[in-house]
């Protein structure tokens, strides 16, 4: 198993001396964040620094359940820019979204929107030789839209439909409420990388594992996915809002090595 950092929990501004002191203190690669202004400049740092390069897509703008066909069109060339970029560096894994139904009566439809275009930018992704992985969400609690997707069982059928590999989010799971165990189990030989952190079970708060309330540190986490013979990378997704690298880089969860 590798030791990652999502580039979201660095913040906008990251420096060549932040990408050698994550390289220093053992990470292995870091997941860039497209919606990052500097998105582009931190994967060369990462480069020149000696780390892995990952992706997650942007998908504030780009919901793949979306009815238009403007924001199809719009989602597919914004990811095929960013499936050449992750190319030129090598090539890795990128993380996708499934967005939502406007409302939770259309999800059906949107369903069917959704394993359409995940298969497609699937096939884009491996035509550069990069991975696809759909990424666990939270539902809407109070069920006005449909959030893709919205239980283990409805992403595990997408995953099914569309060809996709998975992505597992251990604070989106624990919101959702659903067993960790289990369901790294059920994903097998799908489930390619982990975001990592820790929350009070109610919101997404991406605490540092420990100082939340879902019980998974990292020796659990590592053990689970070792009797499933997971040997992808283990990608701390912390609040940037909350913590600062070094708080990261310090903490006695980032404390391993693969």
């Amino acid at each position: 198993m590798e030791k990652w950092l999502s580039l979201w929990s660095a913040g906008q501004e990251k420096t060549a001396e932040d990408m050698a002191a994550l390289k220093n203190a053992g990470f292995d690669g870091v997941e860039i964040w497209a919606e990052h202004l500097t998105a582009e400049k931190d994967m060369e740092l990462a480069k020149e620094a000696g780390l892995k390069i990952g992706l997650h897509l942007p998908f504030h703008d780009l919901n793949l359940a979306s009815p238009y066909e403007e924001v199809e069109s719009l989602i597919f060339r914004v990811n095929q820019q960013w499936f050449e970029k992750l190319a030129s560096y090598g090539g890795g894994h990128a993380v996708i979204h499934g967005g939502m139904a406007w409302a939770s009566e259309g999800r059906e439809e949107a369903k069917r929107l959704v394993i359409d275009r995940l298969t497609r930018t699937r096939q884009m992704a491996e035509e550069l030789g990069n991975k696809l992985l759909f990424e666990n969400q939270i539902p809407d609690g109070l069920n006005y839209t449909h959030i893709f997707p919205s239980s283990v069982e409805e992403w595990l059928e997408i995953l099914e439909a569309s060809g996709t590999e998975a992505c597992l989010d251990t604070g989106h799971l624990a919101v959702l409420g659903a067993p960790l165990v289990e369901t790294v189990s059920r994903l097998g030989k799908r489930l390619v990388s982990v975001h990592f952190s820790d929350n009070d079970a109610k919101g997404d708060l991406h605490q540092l594992p420990g100082e939340g309330i879902t019980g998974i540190d990292t020796a659990k986490l590592m053990d689970v996915l070792h009797e499933n013979q997971f040997d992808g990378p283990i990608v701390f997704e912390i609040n940037p809002y909350t913590y600062n690298l070094e708080d990261i880089i310090r903490h006695p969860s980032a404390q391993f090595s693969n």
